[in-house]
């Protein structure tokens, strides 16, 4: 959510809403999913080779030892499904085009803001790895932090606009002036703090002499997520502003709005300036954006203590989730997309920097993904406020995957058929915390195309990564070459070392100096496409592995990925340099790379691996170079949208921007609906080494 423009008016430099306050000693409730883009785009962290998951790890942990040397306690919230009601369904659908839109003006050397594909997975697992408190809630996030800052008298650290709307007597503090980098100690009481700007509802309207509840009737008249009147005229308010003001709707808005106590009131004199036509609409629009911001007693203060899970799951769709998983999801251990597949049977899927000219990289991971919706869905009854979505004249289930779709940039859906392994046909969905180990592991196995068997040689804290560095090398278009292989896999070894002590750092050689000393590089539009397969592959096999209740440990995911790293061992092993230069002989590293190799080997056959492209040749001048002529003025014209991200760009000290469409009508393009046969590339090839697993999976 977001209050249009409120963010700017209120922090200008010319006003005084916002107030310096040293805080310590105090609970504090912050907006996870704010706090993660804002730390990940405000720090300036790679985008464009797919994530730095180990600087954003360094981040977040210098981060909350921060808040912890000042004595103050952090709750973390963050977002689950899209609301039941699809009242935020446009701006979703224009939100995820802007990304599309983003990730590929990245990919063509323009400016972007797109968080890496597992971002979010490794800042849940940090924040328990850390012992921070954390929920994820069933739906949005906003209204239950408010909440539960209300019950708790405690601050709010966001960068959300609407929290300068909720009436909360602790206040805001905006993330973008909390200054937790520079830790500060009192001189008089030795104690540490963090200074930060300060917003409260009771001194902004104090300056305005306005009742606090009106605030939604202006909130909503400006516009936010949900409600949109932005067309309307300034109907008899323009005599309220002062001359020369920044800003002046908002401040004769606001100066209007001060002449009535009540919003009833307000909403009266409003419809009484309207035309007939417009009253049904304008007061219906404005009742609901009214009641978005009314706060009661919300649950997470119950689950934050005593992980009670909330009375409200024991009806609707969530109610087949078994407590356990049910459980899971609330501590933010499962992926929330689940909330959207049982609510919606509709998935929006992240957008990349990736080769444009090929389907999107999240296709190769589709299969693990339609196993993941036969668990949820097939393994279910259906209930009556809710049933299962079926293909026409059949029986067969669907989920609606948006995203990128074909070779284009525009956001299209396409139908999914949920499926499930031969091991748990039938098996229902609560029954998977009863089957035993082995039925779990078959079915993770079933569905990466491995067999026990392949499994045993393999130590367990490899196991997932390695399965899933498979599955890559089988599925993905185009074919991953071996150096791409080995360098996944020399990333690996640097994830597992970088965090340890200096003589094992040490140990990685020209491994480290490749990452202590980054330079611009080019982008190499291959080498992207098909790490970020991998990253959609693993962001999948984790989610399906936590639903199969872990039959195979969960590695640490910061550890696996370092795009910028990768990418420069890619260009090196080109070269002709050999993986086993860039470490030291004999070392740890140099045994763990070994076995990673051996791990991938012993799973695919040395002939699969002798068949690998090299990746050493040079690629066609005429490939390398694409046809980007017309790109540039796509850009132009439809890159990006005001007000419709996740986060606010108006906080963030980056060389951020924003293109504004002249006629709203031609910001997003056009939501086109197509069907795709799963998986085309691999059923073409008969030999495929996949192809035995796929029989036994999915026929």
């Amino acid at each position: 959510m977001g209050v249009r423009g409120l963010k700017t008016y209120i922090e200008s430099r010319n006003r005084n809403y916002l107030r310096t306050w040293t805080f310590r000693d105090k609970r504090l409730i912050i907006d996870g999913c704010n706090l993660y883009y804002f730390l990940y785009f405000g720090c300036n962290l790679d985008q464009i080779h797919g994530g730095d998951y180990d600087s954003f790890e360094e981040l977040v942990t210098r981060f909350f030892e921060n808040l912890r040397a000042c004595d103050i306690e952090p709750y973390v919230v963050l977002d689950g499904g899209a609301d039941q009601t699809n009242k935020k369904l446009d701006t979703q659908m224009k939100r995820q085009q802007a990304k599309i839109n983003e990730a590929f003006a990245l990919s063509v050397g323009k400016k972007g803001n797109v968080l890496p594909v597992l971002i979010k997975e490794v800042f849940r697992q940090l924040l328990h790895k850390l012992k921070v408190p954390l929920v994820q809630c069933l739906a949005e996030a906003d209204w239950e932090i408010a909440a539960l800052a209300k019950e708790w008298n405690c601050p709010v650290l966001s960068n959300d606009s609407d929290f300068y709307i909720f009436n909360l007597e602790a206040g805001l503090l905006p993330i973008a002036h909390f200054q937790w980098r520079k830790v500060k100690v009192d001189r008089w009481t030795n104690k540490k703090f963090i200074q930060a700007k300060h917003f409260t509802v009771r001194k902004f309207c104090a300056s305005f002499s306005i009742n606090a509840d009106l605030l939604p009737v202006f909130a909503s008249i400006l516009g936010n997520d949900y409600v949109n009147l932005q067309n309307i005229k300034p109907l008899g308010w323009e005599e309220y502003s002062k001359p020369g003001t920044e800003q002046a709707q908002i401040d004769r808005l606001l100066n209007w709005l001060s002449q009535f106590q009540r919003p009833e009131a307000a909403v009266s004199a409003l419809l009484k300036l309207t035309d007939n036509t417009e009253k049904n609409f304008i007061q219906e629009a404005l009742s609901k954006g009214i009641q978005e911001y009314k706060l009661i007693p919300g649950s997470l203060a119950q689950f934050f203590h005593s992980k009670m899970i909330p009375r409200t799951t024991s009806t609707g769709p969530l109610q087949i989730l078994p407590q356990q998983t049910l459980g899971l999801l609330l501590e933010g251990k499962m992926n929330s997309f689940i909330i959207d597949t049982l609510v919606h049977q509709r998935v929006s899927l992240t957008s990349q920097v990736e080769d444009f000219q090929l389907p999107c990289s999240s296709e190769t991971s589709r299969p693990i993904r339609q196993v993941i919706y036969g668990l949820l869905l097939l393994g279910k009854q259906q209930t009556a406020d809710k049933p299962i979505k079926t293909f026409t004249g059949t029986s067969r289930c669907y989920v609606e995957e948006y995203g990128r779709q074909q070779s284009n940039r525009k956001l299209s859906s396409q139908k999914v058929e949920a499926i499930q392994t031969k091991v748990i046909e039938g098996l229902q969905l609560e029954a998977l915390w009863k089957v035993p180990h082995k039925v779990q592991l078959q079915a993770l196995l079933d569905t990466l195309g491995a067999s026990s068997e392949m499994l045993s040689e393999i130590q367990p804290a490899l196991q997932l990564q390695v399965l899933v560095t498979r599955y890559w090398l089988v599925n993905a278009q185009p074919s991953p070459s071996k150096v791409h292989l080995w360098g996944l896999l020399l990333g690996m070894v640097y994830g597992n070392f970088s965090s340890t002590s200096q003589t094992q750092r040490d140990m990685l050689l020209t491994l480290k100096n490749l990452q202590s000393g980054q330079r611009r590089m080019h982008l190499e539009h291959e080498t992207a496409h098909v790490y970020s397969q991998w990253q959609f592959c693993l962001k999948w096999s984790l989610c399906l592995n936590r639903l199969l209740c872990s039959p195979v440990p969960e590695p640490e995911i910061a550890r696996l990925y370092c795009g910028t790293l990768v990418h420069q061992v890619v260009g090196q092993l080109r070269k002709g340099i050999t993986p086993d230069s860039l470490l030291v002989r004999g070392s740890s590293a140099a045994q763990l790379f070994k076995e990673l190799k051996d791990a991938v080997v012993s799973l695919l056959g040395e002939d699969f691996i002798s068949n690998m492209r090299t990746g050493l040749e040079h690629r066609d001048a005429e490939e390398t170079q694409r046809d980007y002529n017309d790109h540039n003025q796509f850009i132009d014209e439809n890159l990006m949208y005001e007000d419709i991200d996740d986060y606010d760009d108006e906080d963030l000290n980056v060389n951020t921007r924003k293109k504004k469409a002249k006629d709203f009508k031609n910001e997003i393009p056009d939501i086109s609906y197509t069907i795709r046969a799963r998986h085309k590339a691999k059923a073409r090839n008969v030999n495929h080494p996949s192809k035995k697993h796929e029989r036994r999976c999915f026929d």
